[in-house]
């Protein structure tokens, strides 16, 4: 049951942020609110595979120098008309990271986060892969509403539509 819960989670972010992905322009991806801050692009870069890096460090421990870099290469195509199916990939590669998780594992299982603080592997999911998907995809709402965009407002960052819902 709290596998459920934990993967429903991650797929509502996903699906979040397939909803505001439509909704970015050419003329946004550059926008930057201060210097030394993500542009928009450089944003969507990071959140088209944090969740599903992060399952593969608790998963497979496996993130090496070299693994960093083969990521950082894939992430630097990213383009405006692949965004969504990058959300795709990184939604598949969650569910596959999930399937080998047990629900004994997310209540016992401990793991170590980038940083070397340890925690049980459920909670490590919820303080990374989740709160980074909100925090950030919340992030890239800003930075539309900050370029300009006032059409836009609670409800694109909140609400889950039905149409994609359905599509993912």
């Amino acid at each position: 049951m709290y596998k459920k819960q934990l993967l429903d989670n991650l797929k509502r972010e996903i699906v979040l942020l397939k909803q505001l992905a439509v909704l970015i322009e050419e003329k946004d991806l550059t926008f930057r609110p201060h210097e030394k801050v993500r542009s928009t692009y450089e944003l969507m870069q990071y959140l088209s595979g944090i969740g599903s890096s992060m399952m593969r460090w608790f998963v497979k421990n496996d993130m090496t120098p070299e693994l960093r870099e083969k990521i950082k290469v894939y992430r630097s195509t990213l383009a405006l008309h692949n965004f969504q199916v990058r959300l795709d990939e990184q939604w598949k590669e969650i569910q596959d990271y999930m399937s080998e998780i047990s629900e004994h594992d997310l209540l016992h299982k401990e793991v170590e986060l980038p940083w070397k603080e340890k925690m049980v592997l459920g909670a490590a999911i919820i303080n990374c892969p989740i709160k980074w998907l909100a925090t950030y995809r919340m992030e890239l709402f800003m930075y539309l509403k900050m370029n300009g965009r006032p059409e836009l407002g609670t409800k694109n960052a909140w609400v889950v539509e039905d149409r994609v819902q359905a599509a993912l």
